[in-house]
């Protein structure tokens, strides 16, 4: 009923047209079964298995002879399979077609690249939906869920004054502005949702007003998209508005002071009215501030206190293929701030070299001759094969390496943790607060490209010493066996 089109479905019709064996991998509920049936109605006689692992042992080698007779035969088909079902059949292939192995095994291996694929696209390719991301704002499919399921809905308007709101709410455009942030926000965990799981939260949203017993509060689709059970709707309980706070709001909110910017009405009660009953003022206060985080013009406010390092993760994520050098020089800045607060440097990657006697202790001092220069590296993040162009694709990592480097997995790979601390950083984030994890990681990488022979010396002798504690650093000039110490404090 929904027809929600996808990247994945164009690709796995394209492959099917050109006589192409497909595995369709993914978690349960993601959707392959969903696309499995849209090709068989076009093409009735394509072979497909929906299951891999519904295929009982004594039927498996009747299916793999099948599936080579289509290989040789130059005939399309379609195997929907969730990883362990695959690797098994993998190994099976090993023993009695290790042509069909190999070239299903390099495809496998080379779906997501850095860089340039080692394989080509021959008979075999592989369509992975736990690559796919349908929640970032680029590529989201939550305006056009919400548009669908507001139109299989009106049959029900005027049966539930509630769910009449709700669908009324999510037709506007500030509301289904802030509804798509949180799933934006949400993409941004690093954790791949399901389909089944994105329109169960959808659907909830506007239905929970319909249940006959309903949890606490969650009757409006504010409420709702906080109040689930699944797992996307746990994680988005950690973007809910009532973890925001902002004092002078949350006044006016209580005591029902703020009547301007409501796009959809004035709250008709306010949690100071019932201060009597404590826990149920409380309750609607959370539900007030929902709403207003969603439905009023100035919500902006609140908005912003989202957490910075997953809004500024996303903005790095989305350009990171236009802002190229532009994101590369805030990483060094970051990286450089997080051996001193105060170094402001992003062309030159600085290496230094911390002294402390206390290994209990954080190192307080630390000293610096060398640097690399920042044209000498290169950020690169992982991206789809060509003829995955269309998936819907956000990188969970991105790396910084040597540009002369030809180990295709050699330099830092900063996940998606490592990129938020570099973010905070950035911020002012005190370094003291972070796992000693990121500096020890950016020091292998430093000796790695000192190693290659990258690190060059600073001009005439040039010597930093630094104090990391308070984030100041002194000059020591060597020239000619004599030494002059800069008068500056911080660089």
């Amino acid at each position: 009923m929904l027809q929600l089109p996808s990247g994945a479905d164009e690709i796995v019709e394209q492959m099917i047209n050109e006589g192409r064996i497909v595995f369709l991998t993914g978690n349960p509920g993601d959707g392959k079964t969903f696309i499995i049936r849209k090709e068989k109605q076009k093409r009735p006689d394509l072979y497909t298995i929906s299951d891999l692992n519904s295929v009982a042992d004594e039927q498996m080698d009747g299916e793999i002879k099948q599936l080579l007779s289509c290989y040789h035969n130059h005939q399309p088909c379609i195997i929907a399979a969730n990883e362990y079902p695959l690797l098994t059949l993998l190994r099976k292939l090993a023993a009695i077609a290790p042509d069909f192995h190999k070239e299903l095994l390099g495809v496998k291996q080379n779906t997501i690249i850095l860089n340039y694929p080692t394989v080509q696209l021959g008979r075999i390719c592989v369509v992975d939906l736990n690559d796919r991301n349908l929640l970032d704002k680029e590529r989201s499919i939550v305006k056009l869920t919400v548009d669908k399921f507001a139109m299989l809905l009106k049959d029900s308007l005027g049966s539930n004054a509630h769910l009449d709101y709700n669908i009324r709410a999510l037709s506007d455009s500030l509301v289904l502005q802030q509804y798509i942030r949180i799933f934006s926000l949400i993409s941004l965990t690093g954790e791949h949702y399901a389909i089944r799981d994105i329109l169960g939260t959808i659907a909830y949203t506007f239905t929970a007003c319909t249940l006959d017993e309903i949890n606490s509060g969650a009757s409006f689709y504010y409420d709702a998209i906080f109040s689930g059970d699944n797992e996307l709707m746990r994680v988005a309980s950690s973007f809910d508005p009532i973890r925001l706070s902002k004092p002078s709001l949350d006044e006016m909110l209580w005591n029902g002071e703020l009547l301007d910017g409501w796009r959809l009405g004035i709250p008709k009660k306010w949690p100071h009215e019932i201060e009597a009953e404590v826990e149920q003022a409380v309750d609607l206060f959370k539900s007030i501030k929902r709403k207003f985080y969603f439905e009023n013009e100035l919500s902006k406010d609140l908005d912003d206190l989202q957490p910075v390092d997953y809004s500024e993760c996303e903005k790095i994520l989305i350009s990171i293929n236009s802002k190229n050098k532009e994101v590369k020089r805030r990483l060094i800045r970051s990286m450089n701030k997080l051996f001193l607060s105060s170094d402001m440097d992003n062309e030159r990657l600085r290496v230094w070299t911390t002294h402390g006697f206390d290994l209990s202790r954080e190192s307080g001092a630390a000293v610096s001759t060398r640097y690399i220069d920042g044209s000498d590296l290169e950020l690169i993040f992982p991206e789809p094969v060509k003829w995955l162009s269309k998936l819907e694709y956000t990188p969970s990592y991105i790396v910084l390496r040597n540009k002369r480097s030809t180990h295709r997995n050699a330099g830092l790979q900063i996940d998606l943790d490592m990129l938020k601390a570099l973010i905070a950083i950035e911020k002012g984030y005190p370094v003291a607060l972070l796992s000693t994890q990121y500096e020890q990681k950016l020091n292998q990488f430093l000796h790695g490209l000192c190693s290659a022979g990258l690190a060059k010396d600073y001009s005439s002798g040039e010597v930093l010493l630094s104090n990391r504690r308070e984030g100041t650093s002194k000059r020591i000039i060597i020239e000619d066996d004599k030494y002059e110490l800069s008068l500056g404090g911080v660089l």
